[in-house]
């Protein structure tokens, strides 16, 4: 369900990531948190288009959002041939709904803390401790609960390496 890929400081990440938040477009959804676009569809708005449920073939979402063109995520996009990547936030005492995605996701934990969780239908529960860049096999129905009173931010991106799959 879960495996780490390899070790990362995240320390260059977040001192990029709050030099540009300023500028950052959130998508809001409720109590559950925002999420803001990396990557989006050509004719579509480079903040929204890849945020929320997927509309399109998720390999559609290829195009660098024009704010993060020669950044640090610019870079973790190229070196792990992400698609339809995203920031996104869960807020305190957060939900989200069982689902399935349609293709594995890799997640690196910015900011989290050990009571966030994923959480497979199975029952397994699993915690994404910073300093790892993890695969998920989302196409497992799943969900994400942050229990705590901080919010918790996630570098998301679609990934079609199936040689990881277990």
């Amino acid at each position: 369900m879960i495996k780490i890929i390899k070790e990362i400081d995240v320390n260059p990440i977040l001192e990029e990531y709050f030099k540009l938040e300023s500028g950052i477009t959130w998508t809001e959804y409720g109590h559950k948190g925002q999420q803001a676009g990396l990557q989006y569809i050509e004719s579509e708005d480079p903040w929204s288009s890849a945020v929320g449920l997927c509309k399109s073939n998720e390999l559609e979402y290829n195009k660098l959002n024009p704010f993060f063109k020669g950044t640090i995520f610019e870079q973790i996009i190229k070196e792990h041939n992400l698609v339809r990547t995203r920031l996104m936030w869960v807020y305190p005492f957060a939900c989200y709904s069982m689902h399935r995605d349609s293709s594995p996701r890799i997640h690196i934990p910015l900011i989290t803390n050990v009571d966030c969780y994923f959480v497979f239908k199975e029952g397994k529960l699993e915690h994404l401790k910073t300093g790892l860049i993890y695969w998920v096999n989302t196409q497992l129905p799943h969900t994400f609960i942050n229990c705590t009173t901080k919010k918790r931010l996630h570098l998301v991106g679609v990934t079609s390496q199936t040689d990881l799959q277990q």
